[in-house]
């Protein structure tokens, strides 16, 4: 029991370190973390680092190091958001097919629920939701008078997984908010991929069995559901720009104190600077580890940001009826997958 507890809080930390956690906290404890382990260094290493300034070596490199790479890293930037950017301009024609792609997705919702789909993301896919638990009840009462039990069984243990999880990602759904993390990271626990693929092999299995009305619920089933991984990636994309262009953001807001710092640290860092020692430690060792700490921050600002946008795109890497994950294959359906 214990063990189990141990791995599903350590899940849970690094689900949250890798995504739920604001990205400006984690390059804050990423810095803080740095600072503290260079000023325990500093406190039990027997060199004192006023002689190394002093020598005028690692310090003196370490500050140019900083600086050179800073300038490098902010015009990596800059392009970089104007690659994001370069993606929101185009000719007429282009713009217009964008349009018309989305206008025609929309539609092929809308032919399904019979209704104008919602314009904000979360209640969007919160229709498909919707739709699905629907179309999961509606299959399920299509093969009620089956005389097939094995079929009914495999229907309804499948109709009630598919069901209760759309109800849960439904609710959940309610409150995101598109701007944050809340809308994507809801719908990565959607495992549609797994829906799609269980719902074909029942649907194979009992072919026989199964009357007119029994394979146009299939089908209406299927229909939702292989809608729901294209709405998924164009989320997912936008997400991903939005990620982009807040990474570029941060790293300017946080780059420039770094390189005025480092500049700092080259021109004005002398043997004789903040002579004195607080709590046994060298004032200089504090003052030179949260140097080095700041001026390592846009790295760790670029690190939280990738970690995530790496980690969404692992878990989304196939779109379909690809199962990846060991923990997608969830459910008994009581048939025979060597068949």
């Amino acid at each position: 029991m214990s063990g189990s507890g141990a791995n599903t809080g350590n899940g849970r930390l690094r689900s949250w370190l890798l995504l739920t956690a604001n990205r400006a906290a984690i390059a804050a404890l990423l810095t803080g973390g740095l600072f503290v382990v260079l000023v325990v260094a500093g406190a039990v290493n027997t060199i004192s680092l006023r002689v190394l300034i002093r020598q005028g070596t690692h310090v003196e490199r370490l500050f140019q190091s900083f600086v050179m790479s800073l300038v490098t890293g902010i015009t990596l930037v800059v392009t970089l958001n104007q690659l994001v950017l370069s993606r929101e301009l185009g000719p007429l024609g282009e713009q217009r097919d964008r349009m018309a792609g989305a206008v025609d997705f929309r539609q092929d919702i809308e032919e399904l629920t019979g209704s104008v789909a919602p314009a904000d993301p979360a209640s969007f896919m919160r229709t498909f939701m919707q739709l699905s638990e629907a179309r999961a009840s509606a299959l399920e009462a299509a093969v009620d008078d089956t005389e097939n039990e094995a079929l009914r069984e495999s229907v309804t243990a499948l109709t009630g997984r598919l069901g209760d999880h759309a109800a849960t990602i439904s609710d959940r759904l309610a409150d995101a908010d598109f701007g944050d993390f809340d809308v994507i990271g809801i719908i990565l626990n959607y495992d549609y991929s797994w829906n799609i693929y269980a719902t074909r092999r029942v649907r194979s299995a009992y072919a026989d069995s199964l009357d007119a009305d029994g394979h146009d619920a299939f089908d209406d089933l299927l229909d939702v559901l292989f809608l729901f991984g294209p709405a998924r990636e164009h989320f997912k994309t936008l997400y991903f720009r939005r990620e982009l262009v807040d990474l570029s953001r941060d790293m300017l807001y946080t780059g420039v104190p770094a390189l005025a710092v480092s500049i700092m640290g080259l021109l004005y860092l002398n043997p004789n600077s903040f002579v004195g020692s607080t709590l046994g430690v060298g004032n200089v060792v504090f003052v030179v580890s949260a140097a080095a700490a700041i001026a390592s921050a846009p790295f760790f600002v670029l690190v939280a940001y990738i970690v995530r946008l790496g980690t969404i795109a692992q878990r989304t890497l196939a779109i379909g009826p690809f199962v990846l994950r060991d923990s997608q294959r969830s459910l008994d359906l009581g048939v025979d997958d060597d068949r």
